[in-house]
């Protein structure tokens, strides 16, 4: 493949628009006939705010239309994480503590907004705190929680088929461990139900995944590494090919470090690690995974320049270096989505001015067709204190969406921040 370098002067995007005056997570899915919706918050790192969870649509090439509450939070039931399908339907994940007891449990909206009864995952009389989830855009969904037993806890999970009216029986991921703070846990599950939980304790910085494919509970979790640097990421395809990152650090800087990859058939285990990067150390990284499972890996580091690179393969190829997208690039999330047809965006934050302020603009480039070179950035909006992608969704027939979010600091009076929705022509 050839190596593509996209310009770092940004064009301006014809379409943002914020969706909520607060610094928030969101969930975006967008339907085969370009509908879109959004809703939010949905959980996300260092976001403190508990709030009413609200849900946004948009017909094909519009924009959102006002929001509806579909859940709000308070003392006994808080909404800790929201995920939407293609469709509209979706999962809200509330923490519900009440006379000591904390459960959670999951409320299930349907396209229509309609909106059911609380239902428990957790045991009753098990403390149970929230850990992680996904929905699919088939409506397919995982939910993963801390049981504590006295000092000692595990990881469980449930999982909801795509078309099932609820989740089956809560299913245990590990064995009990006395851990201290803190543990990691990502989740992704794709369109026919296959999922990965994968976690790491920073007391014991290994790296476990379980994988579930259709029909089946999780398999006993795989040890893929003794000493990750952060915390793993997964990806799982419509088709049930899975991929997970993480990083590896030592002092000093080993030609070993770096991004690792592991990759998953539909039917197998995740297989050894494969090096993105040598001596790369920590290493910001995107997995994406497309339905015949080609898996695409966006990344940023210290040490290969600041600029946004993409390796690609296919299944069964090995890991290339197919682009090296930006310039004066952020070390802030990446925000990846790819297709069987070849298409991909990525988005990313870059350095907009450094005087008389600092500021960081949030960009994306898209690909239109396999081996065809990405277009010339696109601002995502006008530059902020900081920005930061949080994902990325491409629309059939052509474009993008990617919700982001950007701040401002300062006094009281000055601070400021929003979840925005950028549509890319």
């Amino acid at each position: 493949m050839a190596l593509v370098v996209a310009a770092p002067s940004p064009a301006h995007a014809a379409s943002t628009q914020v969706i909520s005056p607060r610094d928030v997570g969101a969930d975006l899915a967008v339907g085969r006939d370009g509908r879109a919706f959004v809703v939010s918050p949905s959980a996300r790192p260092n976001s403190g705010t508990l709030s009413p969870v609200r849900r946004r649509s948009a017909r094909p090439g519009a924009a959102f239309g006002p929001s509806r509450a579909l859940v709000r939070s308070h003392a006994i039931d808080r909404p800790v994480d929201a995920g939407v399908a293609a469709d509209g339907s979706g999962v809200i994940v509330l923490q519900s503590g009440h006379r000591g007891e904390r459960r959670v449990r999951v409320v299930a909206f349907g396209a229509g907004g309609g909106v059911g009864a609380p239902v428990a995952l957790s045991a009753p009389g098990v403390r149970a705190d929230f850990a992680a989830a996904a929905v699919a855009p088939s409506g397919a969904a995982v939910v993963v929680w801390f049981a504590h037993r006295g000092a000692r806890w595990r990881l469980e999970a449930a999982t909801r088929s795509p078309g099932a009216g609820g989740f089956g029986a809560s299913q245990p991921l590990s064995a009990f461990v006395r851990r201290p703070c803190c543990t990691s846990v990502s989740v992704a599950i794709g369109e026919r139900g296959d999922a990965v939980a994968t976690w790491s304790s920073t007391a014991r910085p290994a790296v476990w995944a379980a994988l579930r494919h259709p029909g089946r509970g999780f398999r006993r979790p795989q040890r893929l590494s003794t000493d990750a640097a952060d915390v793993p990421r997964a990806a799982v395809g419509a088709g049930g090919a899975a991929a997970l990152v993480y990083s590896t650090q030592h002092v000093p800087l080993r030609a070993s470090d770096g991004l690792q990859l592991h990759r998953a058939t539909s039917v197998g285990l995740f297989g050894p690690a494969e090096h993105v990067n040598p001596a790369g150390g920590v290493t910001l990284g995107e997995p994406a995974v497309t339905g015949a499972g080609h898996v695409l890996v966006a990344w940023r580091d210290e040490v290969h320049g600041e600029r946004v690179h993409l390796s690609e393969a296919g299944p069964g190829e090995p890991l290339t270096a197919t682009a090296e997208l930006g310039a004066n690039v952020s070390a802030k999330r990446i925000a990846l989505a790819a297709d069987d047809d070849g298409r991909a965006v990525v988005a990313w934050s870059q350095r907009a001015s450094t005087a008389p302020v600092y500021r960081e603009r949030a960009v994306a480039v898209l690909r239109p067709a396999p081996g065809a070179p990405f277009g010339p950035p696109v601002a995502l909006g006008r530059p902020w204190r900081a920005a930061a992608p949080a994902l990325a969704r491409l629309v059939p027939g052509g474009g993008a969406l990617v919700a982001w979010n950007g701040a401002r600091y300062g006094g009281a009076a000055q601070r400021r921040s929003a979840l925005l929705v950028t549509r890319l022509p």
